[in-house]
């Protein structure tokens, strides 16, 4: 156990020492995700939704940082086999790397890129006459997109993936595409 935390703190040391000092962005945006069961026992699913998307991020220079993020969301789920509603809220927690526009809030660059590595849920609240079904769509969380000007406006396009752990609902993946207007 020691030797992971002195691990831990080599690997963060370098992020303590950056030069300028650690700040807080974020963004809100609309997000549409699909849900794939790896069996037929679990449901196919398409949402819409809207997310928040908050990071803080560590500044190496004005254009790379490092960072940790936490995006949110809810959206309105339809099966694609029933045709069922259902209510979906889903959030993560991932470590992150930012280059280029919006990697810090002092960026002059006009793109940018990011990529995120950690643990997410995708919960899914199914409703009908005898009440309510969870399925939590709970695992490894990746994230990857870019960030572009557009109209005056920083946005971001993101990709995510949860993959899905639990043997209840068939190990679903779910995927999503999100649309990010950046408020920094």
């Amino acid at each position: 156990m020691k030797r992971f935390f002195f691990l831990l703190a080599l690997c963060i040391g370098p992020v303590t020492w950056a030069q300028n000092d650690p700040h807080f962005l974020n963004g809100f945006g609309y997000d549409y995700s699909i849900g794939v069961p790896r069996n037929n026992s679990g449901q196919l699913f398409i949402g819409n939704g809207l997310s928040y998307v908050p990071r803080y991020v560590f500044p190496v220079n004005e254009n790379f940082s490092y960072g940790l993020g936490a995006p949110v969301g809810a959206s309105l789920v339809q099966s694609l086999i029933s045709g069922q509603s259902a209510l979906g809220l889903n959030f993560a927690l991932c470590g992150e790397v930012h280059a280029g526009m919006g990697a810090t809030s002092a960026s002059t660059k006009l793109l940018g890129g990011f990529f995120g590595i950690g643990f997410g849920s995708f919960n899914v609240t199914w409703f009908d006459l005898y009440g309510t079904t969870n399925d939590a769509h709970y695992g490894p969380y990746v994230q990857a997109g870019f960030r572009i000007p557009y109209y005056g406006q920083d946005v971001t396009i993101a990709v995510a993936h949860w993959q899905g752990l639990n043997p209840a609902n068939g190990r679903s993946q779910v995927y999503a595409v999100k649309l990010i207007y950046e408020l920094y």
